[in-house]
């Protein structure tokens, strides 16, 4: 890893989402279409089955193309960077997203692996900052995932390095400091002013 040295996904990452389409495909067309088809045909008359099968095998292929090719372009959109002081992501296909991690608010890193993307050697890296893993929840989101790497353990190093480096930084206080007595002097002297306009009125 260096500084100021864009990286991206393994190309690997594309034959994990290609993998992920095929069975996702595979579950939609096996328990829902197919059964549909069969009982179309077996229902309704010739043209009437024909027509049913079409509006459904249509956009069923339409959405796998469309699929299939963003991918790989969604592949090319995502880059990640090193400064000196934060991490930069970037990705996105229509819609560009960039967003920065300061290296000094990172709080937790974590590694998860699925089935799929162990077969490929692939992992993400979780970044949680105290904004984010403040809130005390056991699944704290991250603010911020490298994703589709095979060489995690030294990007998490490299990483954890960095934090090192650099102070942290609060961002919660325990509790909020109390009112000075000066203050809360003022505020009651306001009161029994406001109090003895009410019993002037009054009267």
């Amino acid at each position: 890893m260096k500084i100021g040295e864009p990286f991206k996904p393994d190309r690997a990452f594309m034959k994990l989402y290609y993998a992920y389409l095929l069975i996702v495909d595979a579950i939609i067309f096996a328990g829902v279409l197919l059964p549909t088809v069969i009982a179309a045909v077996v229902i309704l008359p010739m043209d009437q089955a024909l027509a049913a099968v079409a509006s459904l095998i249509l956009p069923f292929l339409l959405a796998v193309w469309l699929i299939a090719f963003w991918i790989p372009k969604y592949y090319l959109s995502v880059s990640f960077l090193f400064t000196e002081g934060e991490i930069v992501f970037v990705r996105g296909v229509w819609w560009k997203h960039k967003s920065t991690v300061p290296y000094n608010r990172i709080t937790n890193i974590d590694i998860s692996q699925g089935p799929l993307s162990r077969h490929f050697g692939l992992a993400k890296i979780r970044v949680q900052t105290a904004g984010y893993s403040a809130t005390g929840a056991a699944g704290a989101i991250a603010e911020a995932q490298i994703f589709g790497v095979k060489n995690f353990e030294e990007v998490k190093d490299f990483i954890l390095g960095m934090v090192r480096r650099i102070k942290p930084v609060a961002v919660e206080a325990a509790a909020e400091p109390a009112a000075p007595i000066e203050t809360a002097e003022q505020m009651l002297a306001e009161l029994r002013k406001i109090k003895e306009i009410l019993e002037q009125r009054s009267a």
